[in-house]
């Protein structure tokens, strides 16, 4: 009776572990990519066209939270589109969108009306870094449709 109940007892045991684990490893989840404004999107500098990894694209000084950058190459935009500083460095962007009160073109490019940065975004000024603001040749000089 003794042997019974230990084998009945250590097969609960064994069956509560194993749900205990499976439940545990349904619960965990990769990270998923948490957008730092409306629309945001992953974004990484080395999708620049044109990228050169002996000149990276590496903005200076490094930003904080709230500052953009110039680029166009946030996928799915077209015109200027911005690289969002999530801490450090710029992972995350967004394409232009409506003017707001006070806000400037970045780097005096010529902006249409959907080309202004994220509502109150702020530029990265003192940057530095190959091409201007992150953009192809050519986009200060493009013309609105």
């Amino acid at each position: 009776m003794r042997v019974q109940m230990n084998l009945r007892s250590s097969t609960i045991v064994a069956v509560v572990a194993l749900m205990a684990a499976a439940t545990g490893l349904s619960c965990y989840e990769s990270p998923q990519f948490q957008p730092i404004t409306t629309g945001a999107k992953p974004w990484n500098p080395n999708d620049i066209p044109n990228y050169d990894p002996n000149n990276p694209w590496d903005p200076q000084p490094t930003c904080t939270t709230g500052y953009y950058v110039a680029i166009d190459s946030c996928p799915g935009c077209t015109g200027v589109s911005y690289a969002l500083c999530t801490g450090v460095t710029f992972t995350q962007c967004v394409c232009g969108g409506p003017f707001w009160p006070g806000v400037q073109c970045p780097k005096s490019l010529v902006c249409c009306p959907n080309d202004f940065p994220p509502y109150n975004w702020l530029e990265l000024t003192g940057y530095s870094g190959p091409g201007w603001a992150g953009l192809s040749p050519g986009a200060s000089t493009r013309t609105c449709p």
